[in-house]
């Protein structure tokens, strides 16, 4: 804008020269046109000056509320699964159902009267997307049962910065990527406070069945396995396809949820739920949604007796659905809105604007928890307070130590900038979260604006973010946090 009207000043200018008198003496509309230009002038700066602070607003206003929606994102992504404790198979199918529809009230229009999905987006093979879904499904189920049987909304938050070093490992394996000093500390740092959070669960641990925190641990961790593979597959998969980000979040959800109903199998023992009761425990699951219980304390001997005789659960879980429809819509309005704000700053703004809001969201979120208010709220133990710390410094050495010391070192040399700024790279990312939305931005195609050595540091990031990784967004995938696009929800 502020270069069109920057055009038209120059054109009134050439239009408007002074004209001289032979004698030196400037005319009366030489005057005038002087005059004329540098009114001109200062209205292209002035329109300048309040394009860029509308701009500034904007991501402000943007930023806070990926602040606050990526915190509510990743609250009720645990609160969801506790009045549904007794049907997380449900829950994972429900959730990744809800994104067909809404992405293809999109996509369907747009395909019949728009242009952003082009032929070459439509002419990539179904088969992709089936493998793209079929990772995002093993993640989601895995992560799904985990946050449900954690039941430790801030243990859950913590553990999904697993996905930093995990993803560092799978991307050295199957992507040709060199990474920093400093995302090698950064990455055993996280580890570090990983294992100082879990410590006091290796020396008193859980063994009920199935709240044992060290197995479902173990499941949140290696569910960041299928959903980075899913990351590296699209990057290797659709290399420089130019593709709308809902249009492939609406085919990866559809296989995803057609994954969903084969990996019932393994998963219904996992969750306490015999193969042939299994019909029984979905038509629950969904009464449930309902806010109808089906467990109860005074009836439905059968099924009490049945999960009471699984090894994997002495105990009963009483339903109690009363919350169960308002917290699963809740968490699926934050999830949407969540990653359409996720595009928009990236779009409009700064990658390294979306990795502080993320980086933000894990303090946040973690104390969220403890307020006497919150559903199985918990207070932090010191080992808490002191990995939640030490994970906070480890992702502020990742995602932030190399950038803001090139750019550090640009200012005190006053150096002019000749390459992309670090804290100005945008359209780079490719996300998610998960049940969420996917972006995807070719290495070869940005690498030809943009250097080759940039490109593969943003990529690393996104290999290592859970909200922008497939699979739920859980803390993720919720939105690595960070960034976390995945196929579906994007949680970290």
């Amino acid at each position: 804008m502020a270069s069109r009207g920057g055009s038209r000043g120059s054109r009134d200018a050439s239009a408007e020269t002074p004209l001289i008198d032979p004698t030196g003496a400037d005319t009366e509309a030489g005057r005038s046109g002087s005059v004329n230009t540098a009114g001109a002038g200062k209205k292209v700066d002035a329109a300048a000056k309040a394009e860029e602070a509308s701009r500034s607003r904007a991501l402000i206003i943007s930023f806070l509320a990926m602040v606050l929606v990526g915190l509510g994102n990743k609250v009720f992504q645990v609160l969801e699964v506790i009045p549904m404790y007794n049907y997380p198979l449900f829950v994972n199918l429900f959730t990744t159902l809800i994104y067909i529809p809404v992405s293809w009230a999109y996509i369907t229009p747009m395909i019949k009267y728009g242009t952003l999905i082009t032929p070459e987006a439509l002419a990539v093979p179904k088969k992709t997307f089936a493998v793209m879904g079929l990772l995002d499904s093993v993640a989601g189920i895995m992560q799904t049962l985990s946050v449900t049987f954690i039941q430790n909304g801030t243990l859950v938050i913590l553990l999904s910065q697993s996905a930093i070093p995990l993803s560092m490992i799978i991307t050295k394996i199957f992507m040709p990527v060199k990474y920093k000093i400093s995302q090698y500390v950064g990455a055993l740092v996280v580890i570090g406070g990983l294992i100082v959070v879990l410590l006091p669960t290796f020396q008193h641990p859980d063994s009920k069945g199935g709240n044992n925190v060290i197995l479902w641990g173990a499941v949140m961790v290696l569910s960041c396995v299928p959903m980075c593979l899913s990351s590296v597959y699209k990057e290797k998969a659709l290399g420089e396809t130019e593709i709308d980000a809902v249009y492939l979040n609406g085919w990866v959800a559809f296989f995803q949820f057609l994954a969903s109903f084969p990996l019932l199998i393994p998963s219904a023992p996992a969750s306490n739920v015999a193969f042939k009761d299994l019909p029984q425990n979905l038509w629950d699951g969904a009464r449930c949604l309902a806010g109808i219980n089906t467990i109860t304390a005074a009836g439905n001997s059968t099924e009490v007796a049945r999960m009471t005789a699984n090894m994997m659960s002495p105990s009963v879980h009483i339903d109690d659905c009363s919350m169960g429809p308002t917290f699963v819509a809740v968490y699926l309005a934050f999830n949407v809105s969540y990653n359409v704000l996720i595009i928009l700053i990236l779009k409009y703004g700064s990658s390294n604007l979306l990795w502080l809001a993320m980086t933000i969201m894990v303090p946040m979120s973690s104390v969220a928890f403890t307020f006497k208010f919150m559903p199985n709220s918990k207070p932090l133990a010191p080992t808490d307070i002191a990995g939640l710390l030490i994970i906070l410094g480890g992702l502020i050495i990742y995602r932030f130590f190399s950038p803001l010391r090139r750019l550090i070192g640009r200012r005190m040399r006053s150096v002019r900038d000749t390459e992309p700024d670090d804290l100005e790279a945008v359209e780079s990312m490719m996300a998610t979260p998960t049940r969420g939305t996917t972006i995807h931005t070719t290495r070869k195609a940005h690498a030809r604006k943009h250097s080759k050595e940039f490109t593969e540091e943003q990529y690393r990031l996104i290999y290592s973010t859970p909200e922008l990784q497939p699979g739920r967004g859980r803390p993720q995938a919720s939105t690595p946090d960070g960034m976390a696009a995945p196929h579906r929800r994007s949680d970290a």
